[in-house]
């Protein structure tokens, strides 16, 4: 089953739901429908909490 979402015109500053269940504000989208620049806003890992990353479409289950 693909529960991934399209993510092409995700606006910055959109918060999104990873798979492995951090959440995430958009940062920026550079509208390849691939990847997404993401700031970890909330995470099991305190430590990933206001870190930079780049996520990967499959990865989007949500938009919240």
């Amino acid at each position: 089953m693909n529960d991934s979402i399209l993510i092409r015109d995700l606006p910055e500053g959109a918060v999104i739901k990873l798979r492995n269940g951090d959440s995430a504000e958009v940062t920026g989208n550079p509208r390849d429908g691939g990847w997404l620049f993401v700031k970890i806003v909330e995470s099991n890992d305190p430590a990933k909490v206001g870190t930079d990353d780049m996520v990967y479409c499959v990865d989007v289950v949500d938009a919240l």
